[in-house]
C-alpha cells in the first residue's frame, strides 16, 4: 500500500534516514529556525537533536508525512518520527506513522509575537554605533504605534485573551505589522516570514508559553530512541 521508490522519495533521504534514526517533519525552514531558538533559550535538550537533524518539510499536510515515513520505513523498519503542525481543524490521521503533534495555538509564530519581544526587536534592529538612544526610543515608540493599531485593547490587556492564540500571527499580524513599521522608516522590509527565527531568539525565557517544552521533550524522546545505522544498542523504551 505505501511502496514507493527510490525515484519519488530519493536516495539521499534513505541514506540520511540510515544514519540519524528518526525524521523530523515540520511546515518549513522557519519552523526549525525557530524551534532551535526556543531550544537554546530554555538551555533544552532538544538544541542538540535539532542542530542538524534528518528535517523533512511537509508544510501542513499529514498526507505527505504519512507517504514518506511509509516510504522510508520500507528500506528501515526501525526508523521513528515526529510531526509537529501547526494546529488543524481535523484530528491526526492514526496511520500517520510518526509522532504527530499540533501546536494548541494557530502556528508556532503565535508563540513568540508578543508586545515585548516586538519592542525589543525595534531595539535590536539598531547598530548601537550608528544610532543613539534617540533612535532606539523613536523606533520603540513606533512599534507601540503599530501593536496598538493591529492588536484589540482587550487582547493588549490579557497575554491569554484567545485573540493570541487564534489570529494567524504571520499573515494577519507580523507581515502588516513589520511591512508598516519599515515603510515608516523609509527602509526596505528586513523582517519576512524566514526571518521570524529572529524574534524567536529575543523571547525572554520566562515568556515562553509551557507548551513549548512540552513538544521539545517528545523530540529528545525520539531522538533519544533512534538507531541510527551502526548503532546496536536497543534504545531506551
Amino acid at each position: 500500500m505505501w511502496r514507493c521508490s527510490i525515484k519519488e522519495i530519493g536516495f539521499d533521504q534513505y541514506y540520511q534516514a540510515e544514519q540519524t534514526g528518526w525524521v523530523l517533519y515540520v511546515e518549513g525552514p522557519t519552523d526549525l529556525d525557530i524551534l532551535r531558538s526556543f531550544a537554546q533559550t530554555l538551555e533544552h535538550m532538544a538544541f542538540t537533536s535539532l542542530e542538524c537533524p534528518f528535517v523533512h518539510y511537509v508544510g501542513n499536510q499529514p498526507g505527505a508525512v504519512r507517504r514518506h515515513f511509509h516510504g522510508l520505513r520500507e528500506a528501515n523498519q526501525d526508523l521513528l518520527a515526529v510531526a509537529l503542525f501547526d494546529r488543524l481543524d481535523r484530528e491526526l490521521p492514526d496511520d500517520l506513522g510518526a509522532i504527530g503533534l499540533m501546536w494548541t495555538r494557530r502556528e508556532i509564530e503565535n508563540y513568540l509575537c508578543l508586545p515585548d519581544v516586538l519592542r525589543a526587536y525595534a531595539r535590536h534592529n539598531l547598530h548601537n554605533d550608528l544610532f543613539g538612544q534617540a533612535e532606539a526610543d523613536k523606533r520603540v515608540r513606533l512599534m507601540d504605534e503599530l501593536i496598538r493599531d493591529l492588536v484589540p485593547p482587550v487582547a493588549l490587556r490579557d497575554p491569554q485573551h484567545a485573540w493570541w492564540l487564534n489570529t494567524k500571527a504571520t499573515d494577519d499580524f507580523l507581515d502588516p505589522l513589520f511591512h508598516a513599521y519599515f515603510t515608516r522608516l523609509n527602509l526596505p522590509n528586513l523582517m519576512r516570514k524566514t526571518d521570524y527565527h529572529v524574534l524567536a531568539g529575543l523571547v525572554r525565557r520566562d515568556e515562553l508559553d509551557s507548551e513549548v517544552a512540552e513538544k521539545l521533550d517528545v523530540i529528545v524522546s525520539v531522538a533519544g530512541k533512534a538507531r541510527p545505522e551502526g548503532d546496536e544498542s536497543t534504545g531506551s523504551s
